[in-house]
Parts: C-alpha cells; structure tokens; sequence
C-alpha cells in the first residue's frame, strides 16, 4: 500500500471512532451516565496509541521531515499547524482520561467535562483530517518522488511495529468494528 493512502485509510478508522465517541456523548446526555465505560476505555487507547503513538508519530517522525526537505514550511506553514494540532489533541486526551477517572469515582459534574471536551477532540481532529487530506497530503503526492514514498511505506511499518506491535493494528480494527456495531447501527 502507498504511504499517503495508508494514512488516509487510517483517517477513515479515525473518523469512525469520533462518531462512536459522538454517539457516547449523546447517551450521556440522555441518561446523565456512562453505561460503558469500558468502551469509552477502549476508545480512549485507540486514540493514546494507534492515533497519537502510531499515525502521527508517521506523520512527525517521516512525513513531515520530508515535506520539509522539499520547502514545506514548518514554523509559519502548515507542518506548524498540524504539530500544534496534534499536541492539542494528545491534551484533549489526557482531559477525557481525567474526566473518565472522576466519572467512574462517582462525580456527575465530570460528565459535562467529558462531554465538552470529547465534543473538542471531535472537532478538532474532523477539522485536522480534512487539512491533511486536501492540502498536505495532495502535496505529499505531487511532489515526493516515488522513491521517497516508497521509503516512506518502509518508515510506516517499522514505527507501527516499534509503537504499537506486531497484531495490534489488528486488534484496533476488530475493536472498532465491535464499537461500530454497538453504538452505529
């Protein structure tokens, strides 16, 4: 498989977990609980790990160095905007993780807290997606040599190896078919 279409595969199993969290939040809403809240830590790994650890470690470790190898800004450009972004997401991780915490002792008012900032993270990585796949990703195909992409695809397996192991794509599949299943159809 070609790198970039690799990454936009991967966007896709993103954005299906962001509408089983979005169907999550609306249960809350309705019932003023967490019915599973295994799910939710479900979730909330598939985004620690196969979202941040996995696809954007791709993205920071390999794609971006070499986009700016070929004059793709950083700071001002739109590598910059896209780091930001993903160390915005790791904190709305680390939020709902806190939030799930409280939940789970008990507390109500995290419901609103988790809540708020799932509605966040959804936001923010449907808005990220669409910027990667329609301005950094186009570039990343027009002007990387195949070569390059090639090279690429080697770097995305050894980091999926390296920070999630060897099955664990698997597992994350198999668990959002599960989810898909329960919360979207």
């Amino acid at each position: 498989m070609k790198a970039i279409q690799e990454l936009r595969m991967e966007h896709d199993a993103v954005r299906l977990t962001l509408k089983v969290l979005d169907r999550i939040c609306q249960k809350i809403e309705l019932s003023g609980k967490l019915d599973d809240p295994q799910d939710v830590d479900h979730l909330l790994e598939f985004f620690t790990v196969f979202v941040d650890k996995c696809h954007h470690g791709k993205e920071e470790e390999l794609l971006f160095p070499a986009l700016e190898q070929i004059g793709v800004g950083r700071d001002k450009g739109p590598i910059g905007v896209m780091l930001k972004e993903h160390q915005q997401g790791r904190e709305y991780v680390q939020k709902m993780k806190a939030a799930i915490s409280k939940l789970k002792a008990g507390s109500v008012s995290a419901t609103v807290d988790f809540i708020r900032t799932a509605r966040d993270y959804i936001s923010l990585l449907d808005q990220h997606i669409d910027k990667e796949n329609n301005v950094l990703f186009p570039i990343a195909e027009k002007q990387l040599s195949e070569t390059k992409l090639a090279e690429l695809s080697k770097g995305f397996e050894r980091i999926e190896e390296k920070k999630i192991g060897v099955g664990k794509h698997e597992e994350f599949h198999k668990m959002i078919d599960q989810l898909e299943s329960a919360y979207l159809k």
